[in-house]
């Protein structure tokens, strides 16, 4: 009786002995400074995406770990010196990074999920209603699947002068949101239909790192779908003409309008690979 009463209690202690050893943003700074052989600074966020950020401010550099890095075990550690050092000629180093932090934000998702409500009808186009054309028509393969809540990101002002992402889908609280500057009469809906098809079509191919292989995004299956859908190339040239627009209206915290399109871009030709690059650096 008293040994099947202290059996979990005893398994408690190991467990919370075990979390109490932990790599403080002190413990970093001075490892990734001997590591590195340059003063670097380390301070904790609350970020679950953009888990790792490298900044050079005033000549120091400056890193922004996710919280959850104070749990990182050695190899993962020594994984972030040589990514610092050698960024993705890392090859080991920065498949050993992917591979860990997929599986931390994916077990951060079941343990603390996010509840704020999405909505999708806007003021010129419903995205729930082109995810259910969608579903039934380029993804009638996966008939009976459960479908991520699809939505518009917040509206406000952009700070970026030279990139946008239209839509993206997040793998840890699977959800799709479309940048509220498409919410336009000015962008067509066969436009906002392939972004939402692009975004839709990740959740489908997601697959978690497993087995020390990294999280594959835009792999040889999805390029495949991808290019057969119906609107691609004209999606891609619309991108092509309009983005200069699209960042400017994202800055101004507006939606698109047609106006002046950017000189010397309209009218070129832009060879298929690069266009699909493109296209795919706005999208996630």
């Amino acid at each position: 009786m008293a040994t099947t009463s202290h059996v979990p209690q005893a398994a408690q202690e190991e467990h919370l002995a075990r979390r109490a050893v932990v790599f403080e943003e002190s413990d970093w700074q001075e490892f990734l400074t001997d590591e590195l052989g340059t003063e670097v600074r380390v301070r904790y966020g609350r970020a679950r995406h953009q888990v790792v950020r490298v900044q050079k401010v005033r000549g120091k550099t400056l890193v922004t770990l996710s919280k959850f890095f104070g749990a990182a075990p050695r190899d993962v550690r020594e994984a972030l010196a040589t990514w610092m050092r050698s960024g993705k000629r890392a090859r080991k180093a920065t498949r050993t990074l992917d591979v860990w932090i997929d599986e931390r934000v994916r077990e951060l998702a079941h343990e603390a999920p996010r509840g704020r409500k999405l909505e999708p009808r806007g003021a010129h186009h419903d995205l729930a209603q082109l995810a259910s054309e969608l579903e039934k028509t380029e993804f009638a393969e996966e008939a009976g699947r459960k479908w991520p809540p699809i939505g518009w990101g917040r509206a406000q002002a952009s700070r970026s002068r030279r990139s946008l992402r239209l839509g993206s889908y997040d793998p840890v609280d699977r959800v799709v949101r479309l940048h509220p500057v498409l919410d336009s009469a000015d962008v067509p809906r066969w436009m906002v239909r392939y972004i939402v098809f692009h975004e839709l079509l990740h959740a489908v191919l997601d697959r978690p790192a497993h087995d020390g292989h990294r999280r594959i995004i835009h792999g040889p299956q999805f390029r495949v779908r991808e290019r057969a859908y119906p609107d691609f190339a004209r999606a891609l040239e619309w991108e092509r003409e309009h983005i200069t627009g699209l960042i400017r209206a994202a800055r101004a915290g507006k939606p698109f309008a047609l106006g002046k399109r950017s000189p010397g871009r309209v009218g070129q030709p832009v060879p298929r690979p690069a266009a699909a690059k493109a296209v795919q650096q706005l999208l996630f």
